[in-house]
């Protein structure tokens, strides 16, 4: 089965194959340099933005890869599980540490195990196991959180946030260029304004496993 998730993983390993990061795929090809960027494969809404036949077209000609190459590449991604399909899982204190996040908030796999998961369709997905009893009676420890770090942010969402050297769980309040304001679980009134250049990420929570 083609996915959102298999289609794009097909090109980074295109670009990999042929010793290219996927802004020098996209500027050989004659795209635009940010057209196969992380951050440009979904919407500000998180919705799912997919390369078309003609960029895939390129792509090949570009490199000189074959059809039957792309489609090999397309099959061998994203395996699926018999219960379903395989996300990273780390638990909160582990995901605070180095290496774990790439620039734009997704996981660096190679540092996660994975759990089997089925609810949602959507790509990027991670998981974060609480391990701690800060969060109750709303979060327990052992409870996994399921965050989406492409879908849009809005007020009153419960996100995860990489700030400083903590993985932390807070509403989002709102944002402005060089200040988030962040609030507690258990009162939204309680607000704390932090320095932006503090957070290295920010996702918003889609679904909890209790």
């Amino acid at each position: 089965m083609i996915t959102h998730g298999s289609i794009w993983a097909a090109i980074d390993g295109i670009a990999a194959r042929y010793k290219l990061s996927p802004s020098g795929l996209a500027r050989a090809a004659g795209l635009d340099a940010t057209a196969f960027n992380k951050s440009k494969r979904f919407t500000a809404s998180g919705r799912e933005r997919w390369p078309s036949t003609e960029s895939i077209a390129k792509v090949l000609k570009a490199t000189g890869a074959d059809f039957d190459e792309f489609v090999n590449l397309l099959i061998s991604a994203h395996p699926q599980g018999a219960f379903g399909r395989a996300i990273p899982l780390m638990d909160m204190d582990a995901a605070a540490g180095e290496r774990c996040f790439d620039e734009e908030g997704v996981p660096i796999k190679t540092e996660w195990d994975e759990i089997s998961f089925s609810e949602l369709s959507e790509d990027h997905l991670f998981a974060l196991e609480v391990v701690e009893d800060e969060y109750e009676p709303i979060y327990w420890a052992g409870d996994v959180l399921i965050a989406n770090p492409f879908a849009e942010v809005r007020r009153g969402d419960r996100v995860v946030v990489k700030l400083d050297d903590q993985v932390i769980v807070r509403h989002f309040v709102r944002r402005t260029l060089k200040r988030v304001e962040l609030a507690p679980l258990h009162d939204f009134e309680l607000a704390e304004v932090f320095d932006l250049f503090r957070m290295e990420w920010i996702s918003r929570i889609v679904l909890v496993r209790q």
